[in-house]
């Protein structure tokens, strides 16, 4: 059946390419006979009996095509085929030219006329009806708020209480206008009913930092708010800019990683956290849209098997295994074949447009039950130590950027060909793409 995917991925410090080509599996055998995939100096491309599908990459990279120094191929299932392939230079101008560039943009919250705040676990009121003048994002988004209201050796910089700041998953208030259902204890702020975390104290009489998804929003006479949690408040998040948000609190730890310390509380009291160390070096891809096979009319090509042949004798060939690969670990062979000049009607050519991404690769750990939190107790106690801080996101954002971790994971097992491994972490990719393309 007929290519339907193709993602190339790259690190740009890397001398080589990681190249995996999804297809429908096929039972024709063939079809399968038919096949092969030609490695050349302009791209590769995808043979079947009746047509040809190519993906140009000479723009963008100059590819060894010496079966024995270049190509390797690690793996071939009836659905996906996993290529390696040696570089000898890249071409960063034309890369960057087709990569999309996603930038951080500044968060929005839109919360305006009067509100009244409460424990989104029972409901609680926090803040008393009132209007705030001044909405704005944290001043220094990369500074923890303690740092930037109580710094060491200066003047505290006390919030007014018509002021509330705002940054991914929490608020700045003045503690003046808190209600006296609330519980201090050692600078933490708890519901005075239900004896919920609901934020801290950064300084008497200074600020209060509230977390957003502890806080539902209620109305307040007739120009109050419409009633809800007050992330729901947030303007819309992706989970590109949900990661290019956090990796603004991360920590380096080398010239080549940096780490993310994440903890959400589920609705129920169940806590996560989730450790991100990642790979600072740069990540490419180049993606195909997703269904190319909408893009063929596989009606109009019944050309006889006979007519299989193409020009440029310097690419490389690999052939397809005469039996169902699933079966056979030991992929396909690769060999230098001279192709005969092609003669006859010519089959159908589709060419493969392929997008440029960039984004990070992640080893990730997962810790969603009390067993699960138990067991990693040194881990866990090991980052502390180390100085990673503890950054706290609501529910729904970890469980966002677990499945776009988790989808990812496949795709990176497939392409990087690696065994997932617990002691080291599972290994992912985020792809920042544009708000357009999700």
């Amino acid at each position: 059946m007929p290519l339907e995917l193709i993602v190339i991925s790259l690190m740009r410090t890397d001398k080589w390419i990681n190249v995996l080509m999804l297809n429908t599996p096929d039972e024709d055998f063939g079809r399968l006979q038919s096949r092969r995939i030609d490695v050349s100096s302009d791209g590769i491309r995808w043979i079947e009996r009746d047509y040809e599908q190519f993906t140009p990459l000479g723009k963008f990279f100059e590819i060894n095509t010496n079966p024995e120094a270049g190509i390797t191929v690690d793996k071939e299932t009836s659905n996906a085929t996993a290529l390696k392939l040696s570089l000898v230079r890249i071409n960063d101008a034309a890369l960057d030219q087709q990569t999309v560039d996603v930038g951080i943009k500044e968060l929005q919250l839109l919360l305006s006329g009067t509100c009244t705040l409460h424990c989104t676990n029972c409901y609680n009121e926090l803040v008393a009806a009132r209007c705030f003048s001044s909405i704005r994002p944290m001043p220094i988004q990369t500074m923890e708020p303690l740092k930037y209201f109580c710094p060491k050796n200066r003047v505290p910089t006390a919030v007014d209480e018509g002021e509330l700041y705002y940054a991914l998953n929490y608020i700045v208030i003045s503690p003046q206008i808190l209600g006296k259902r609330l519980v201090q204890c050692g600078g933490r702020i708890h519901c005075g009913r239900c004896l919920h975390l609901v934020g801290e104290s950064l300084g008497e009489k200074v600020a209060v930092q509230l977390y957003v998804d502890t806080l539902w929003v209620g109305s307040a006479g007739q120009d109050g708010m419409p009633e809800g949690r007050l992330e729901k408040f947030f303007g819309p998040l992706t989970v590109s800019q949900l990661m290019l948000h956090l990796l603004q609190d991360a920590v380096p730890i080398s010239d080549e990683s940096t780490r993310l310390f994440l903890k959400t509380v589920r609705p129920d009291g169940q806590l996560h956290y989730m450790l991100l160390l990642v790979d600072t070096k740069p990540l490419h891809l180049l993606r195909s849209k997703l269904s190319l096979i909408e893009d063929l009319n596989l009606g109009d090509y019944d050309a006889d098997i006979s007519l299989i042949s193409h020009s440029d004798s310097s690419s490389e060939s690999i052939t397809a295994n005469s039996s169902d690969s699933d079966s056979d670990d030991s992929g396909p062979s690769v060999k230098r074949r001279r192709r005969p000049h092609r003669s006859g009607d010519s089959k159908p050519v589709h060419e493969i447009k392929v997008r440029g991404y960039r984004g990070c690769r992640i080893n990730y750990h997962m810790f969603s039950t009390d067993e699960e939190l138990a067991a990693n107790t040194k881990l866990i106690e090991q980052w502390r130590k180390e100085g990673t801080p503890m950054v706290r996101i609501s529910y729904g954002m970890m469980m966002d950027l677990l499945r776009e971790l988790n989808v990812n994971e496949l795709l990176v097992e497939t392409l990087e060909r690696i065994a997932p491994d617990e002691k080291t972490g599972r290994v992912s990719y985020i792809i920042y793409e544009p708000d357009e393309d999700t």
